[in-house]
């Protein structure tokens, strides 16, 4: 009979490389719907600035998925580099944007609340992935070529969007995708690392 505490450093609970291909297919997600977004940002001309019509339909539901498929990555990149506020801080201006954005959607137009729900989310997105992006920095978690432009997917996805930022920040996940996929990033091994680290303690 298996005991819980060999249980719990099982291959199955200590897994980074399906930990891995989750975070990659939710960062590959993420750079689809950040895609398509930011192409229809790009080529199409906005109703109103409280209508939803058409394809602009499509791009919010665009914009709550990838706010939603990133949500994993950011939570786990920022445990692996020791942040535990910061991300909460994050992930609560994302799910608040999606949440109001769906509103929207299903509406056709936006809800009298929604300014006082989308800006302060806003900010909190903005300022919780910058403070995981220091983190990560500071813990080598990330090259810096992926850790400094984290914050500025959110830069690209929204005040940008309509130049064609989305088409930016889709390239970001989709290459944070891949190597989470290959396992090329260090933090893909971190979960051994420490599993070797307690058993040279023991």
């Amino acid at each position: 009979m298996t005991s819980p505490a060999s249980a719990s450093h099982s291959p199955a609970s200590q897994d980074p490389a399906g930990t891995s291909r989750t975070l990659a297919l939710c960062a590959a997600g993420t750079a689809i719907a950040s895609l398509v977004a930011g192409t229809l940002q790009l080529v199409h001309t906005p109703s109103g600035e409280e209508t939803v019509v058409g394809v602009e339909h499509v791009t919010l539901a665009c914009l709550a998925t990838l706010l939603i498929l990133q949500i994993p990555v950011v939570l786990t990149v920022a445990r692996w580099a020791g942040s535990r506020w910061w991300p909460l801080v994050a992930v609560t201006g994302m799910v608040l944007l999606a949440a109001v954005g769906t509103i929207s959607n299903v509406l056709g137009h936006d809800a009298s609340f929604f300014a006082a729900v989308a800006i302060p989310a806003n900010l909190l997105w903005f300022a919780g992935l910058m403070a995981v992006a220091v983190a990560v920095c500071r813990r080598r978690r990330l090259p810096l070529a992926l850790a400094v432009p984290l914050p500025l997917t959110w830069l690209c996805t929204i005040p940008l969007s309509s130049l064609g930022g989305g088409l930016l920040a889709g390239a970001y996940w989709a290459m944070l995708g891949w190597m989470l996929w290959t396992r090329a990033l260090p933090l893909a091994g971190s979960a051994d690392d420490e599993l070797h680290g307690q058993a040279g303690r023991r």
